[in-house]
């Protein structure tokens, strides 16, 4: 009987790789979008040629009752859950920490942190009953750990997360369970090249050059990584905090 995984975040980038890795590995897949349903349509479309359920649903990590849902639908239509990948997050919004209205913080924050807090304990609830291996992921961000040019909340927020998966993995909700944060560095995918100005190959390569980087992984490098050492391998030495990064 196949796995079943649910995905938040995956019309695009890491999200998206990971979808089309664990089909290909005959995982049922559950993912989540927010404004892209001409993509999730897309996706669901090419699931069809894979012998995997398949299913997706809206969801606004600002909004408690939308996070929600799309546990009661994920649980309506798929009951089990082996493995949950928690990539969605907000648009990243570059501003001087200093320019960021008072009355915007909790706004930003709800969607950064609270929302993903959220999605991290709907999984609990469903997973923690099992007792085969299961797995739960957070997707974090070197920001977290070396911050960023003026993405402060982007970066307070997932260093937040990591903390809270560390907090979770000591807890003996389940020995079956592992509990990591994943926090890579330096993935070619849209966002990261929006974020580093880069426009071509040109400008890729001299990024590379100035940096002192021999490749930087792909999206699908990284999800294969998330498949064969997190999932699969010993690679995180039962260890909260995994470590991906180019080279």
């Amino acid at each position: 009987m196949n796995k079943n995984i649910f995905i938040t975040g995956g019309t695009s980038g890491i999200g998206k790789s990971l979808i089309l890795e664990f089909a290909k590995k005959n995982y049922n897949i559950f993912f989540t979008y927010f404004k892209n349903n001409r993509e999730a349509r897309l996706i669901l479309k090419n699931l069809q040629n894979l012998d995997v359920r398949h299913s997706c649903v809206k969801m606004d990590l600002t909004k408690i009752k939308s996070i929600e849902n799309a546990f009661k639908t994920f649980k309506k239509k798929f009951k089990r859950l082996d493995i949950f990948i928690n990539n969605a997050s907000p648009k990243i919004e570059r501003q001087n920490f200093l320019k960021i209205k008072n009355l915007n913080v909790e706004k930003k924050i709800n969607g950064l942190l609270v929302g993903n807090i959220l999605t991290l304990k709907n999984a609990l609830h469903l997973i923690v009953k099992n007792k085969t291996s299961s797995v739960i992921i957070n997707i974090s961000s070197y920001a977290a750990i070396s911050g960023g040019k003026n993405i402060h909340l982007y970066a307070a927020a997932k260093s937040a997360l990591n903390t809270l998966s560390t907090a979770l993995s000591k807890d003996s909700f389940n020995k079956h369970l592992k509990i990591v944060s994943l926090v890579p560095r330096r993935i070619d995918t849209p966002t990261f090249r929006k974020n580093n100005n880069i426009k071509n190959l040109a400008a890729f390569n001299a990024f590379k050059k100035k940096n002192k980087i021999k490749s930087i992984k792909t999206s699908s490098e990284f999800a294969n990584f998330i498949y064969k050492k997190v999932i699969k391998g010993t690679s995180s030495n039962n260890k909260p905090i995994v470590y991906f990064d180019s080279v």
